[in-house]
């Protein structure tokens, strides 16, 4: 993990207080600074997941294991329908 994106700690910060709006925002600003940041679109896609929106889920997962596919198998359960 990049300890110097300020936004992807906010943004694991706020999920753990369970406040998800600005979870997805951290995370989107911790992808603007840092497209490489694939942390930032793990969390994005956890959160579009379980608000329902599939298919930002996916984008964001499919994203994520483009920068990392050795995630693969440790990332796959936590987007099944």
């Amino acid at each position: 993990m990049n300890n110097e994106n300020t936004h992807l700690q906010a943004a694991i910060a706020a999920m753990q207080r369970n406040d998800m709006i600005t979870a997805t925002v951290e995370a989107t600003k911790a992808i603007q600074s840092d497209p490489q940041c694939y942390e930032a679109y793990i969390i994005r896609g956890q959160i579009s997941m379980a608000y329902g929106d599939k298919r930002g889920a996916a984008e964001d997962m499919k994203r994520a294991l483009e920068l990392r596919p050795d995630l693969q198998e440790q990332l796959s359960g936590q987007f099944k329908n």
